[in-house]
């Protein structure tokens, strides 16, 4: 049995990833963030970005909010829709 190659494996594992991303699901609403595992991305068109573009919330990696009335540390970006 030959050895895979690293290379090979790198090119599976980016393969992977577009693929996950390209089947995210859309939401309608924002879900909760304690609802978001740590990198969970999840797409809201929920119309607050500009037009082509969509709502992407990716789940913080904090355990613990930074301080007792702030939320955990999740990002908000605008996309480009694909």
């Amino acid at each position: 049995m030959k050895n895979f190659p690293l290379s090979g494996l790198l090119v599976f594992v980016a393969f992977g990833a577009i693929i996950a991303t390209a089947t995210a699901q859309v939401q309608l609403k924002e879900p909760d963030t304690a609802q978001l595992s740590c990198g969970q991305k999840v797409l809201v068109d929920n119309r607050t970005c500009p037009a082509g573009q969509i709502l992407e919330i990716v789940g913080s990696c904090r355990e613990v909010a930074p301080a007792p009335a702030m939320p955990r540390g999740v990002q908000y970006n605008c996309i480009k829709r694909k």
